[in-house]
């Protein structure tokens, strides 16, 4: 509203002073054709009988003033009629030319009347048009810039908020406040995230402190268990071993194997617990080749018996950590030798494109929608886990294991039946 009342006070500025120079102009030709006039009709009628031509022949003389003449032979009475209806019905051009009023000469029996040709007006009205027409574009314009960048810095603090409102919402939680003094409904919009961001900062802070005290935890009590479970194992082994009274093997047995499976818990545990705290071991070139080529050695040879090895034609060079490497494929080769029922597990080595994919696959009931979801999960174990001995630690410390080497794992089923479980490592150059 402000500029819109600015370029009316500028447009209707200039059209005051056009008109006031215009008028002032109009005067001094009209004044300059008054003290002409006499002559030159006196002249004139000392060659020519009649007063037919005379206002044509003035208007010749009096060029380039811009005056028109009406002359008349009735003194006293100015000829007028040319003043009533201008030639043009232009309304501008009326109040123009009604400012200026005619001038009337008398001399030798006439009289003549001067006044301004109204094509003059039109020109000038016509001149006045452009001149707003050029300075409302021009204002349109730069109102239309000035909105542009006025809307840019009111909804920046909003823009930027939704941009980190985006990547919170894409898992990326690093604290990023949006600075802003704009005291509107945006400002306050702005500052309430960062209030947020603060409280949820502070939140992930304690969690992941909680979290690093926790597995700090289990590992300290893994070391602490592990001496003493060892012994015990010892013990238990060796009364096994000597032979005890036959109402007591049972008995024997069970704790043997118990102190076993919680043994191997806790290995697990430790295993899971460096993982996640450790930077990577030694990473190096490695031939994934060569890794899968070893997992049979790792299983008892009655479960060995069941993995079929499928290596690729041509080493794949895959930068890992050999040992972390290794125990990831062999927790998941476990995994389907468990819960793949008695079939045989296929494990086979590819390329695609520029990644190394090992694929694991057996002949089971394959994985419920809740499995696919939670298989990675720690202390997870599946839908089919019924009487199957495990910690469901074995995919969780699988995925850790194959994160850190900057590969991918994923769990699918099989068109035909069983569970397929693939990982991607990207190959590097040799």
């Amino acid at each position: 509203m402000t500029g819109a009342a600015v370029v009316l006070g500028f447009g209707v500025l200039i059209g005051l002073v056009g008109m006031q120079t215009l008028s002032y102009q109009a005067r001094e030709a009209m004044g300059e054709a008054q003290r002409r006039i006499p002559a030159l009709a006196g002249s004139y009628r000392s060659h020519h009988q009649s007063i037919a031509g005379l206002d044509e022949y003035l208007m010749q003389q009096l060029a380039p003033l811009p005056v028109q003449t009406r002359t008349g032979v009735e003194p006293g009475r100015p000829f007028r009629s040319g003043l009533r209806r201008p030639p043009n019905e232009n309304l501008f051009v009326r109040l123009l030319m009604v400012q200026n009023h005619p001038v009337a000469v008398q001399y030798g029996g006439m009289h003549t009347t001067i006044f301004v040709r109204p094509s003059v007006y039109e020109r000038f009205v016509e001149l006045y048009s452009v001149i707003m027409l050029l300075i409302a574009a021009a204002v349109i314009v730069i109102s239309w810039r000035i909105a542009i960048v006025v809307a840019a810095n009111s909804l920046e603090p909003l823009m930027r908020t939704t941009a980190a409102l985006n990547r919170f919402g894409d898992g990326d939680f690093t604290p990023a406040t949006v600075s802003t003094s704009d005291t509107s409904e945006v400002g306050d919009l702005a500052r309430a995230y960062n209030r947020a961001v603060a409280q949820i900062t502070r939140a992930l802070e304690e969690r992941a402190q909680a979290s690093a005290e926790m597995r700090q935890f289990v590992a300290d009590a893994g070391h602490q268990l592990r001496t003493p479970l060892t012994v015990i194992i010892g013990y238990l082994s060796s009364m096994a071993g000597r032979g005890v009274r036959e109402s007591d093997a049972p008995h024997v047995a069970t704790m043997l194997g118990q102190s076993r499976r919680m043994k191997t818990l806790i290995d697990e545990l430790l295993l899971l617990a460096r993982l996640e705290q450790v930077a990577p071991l030694g990473e190096m070139a490695v031939d994934a080749n060569e890794i899968v080529s070893e997992l049979p050695n790792s299983f008892p040879p009655e479960t060995a018996r069941r993995l079929s090895v499928e290596l690729s034609r041509e080493p794949l060079i895959v930068q890992a950590a050999a040992a972390e490497f290794r125990e990831a494929l062999v927790a998941i080769a476990d995994n389907s030798l468990k819960y793949g029922g008695d079939g045989a597990v296929d494990i086979r080595v590819y390329r695609v494109n520029g990644s190394c994919e090992i694929a694991v696959r057996d002949r089971g009931p394959g994985f419920s929608a809740e499995d696919l979801s939670f298989a990675f999960d720690r202390f997870y174990r599946g839908s089919s886990s019924d009487g199957t001995k495990g910690t469901g630690l074995g995919l969780a410390i699988a995925a850790k294991a194959i994160t850190r080497a900057n590969g991918v794992i994923a769990l699918s089923n099989l068109g035909e039946g069983g569970g397929e479980c693939v990982v991607r490592l990207p190959l590097i150059a040799t």
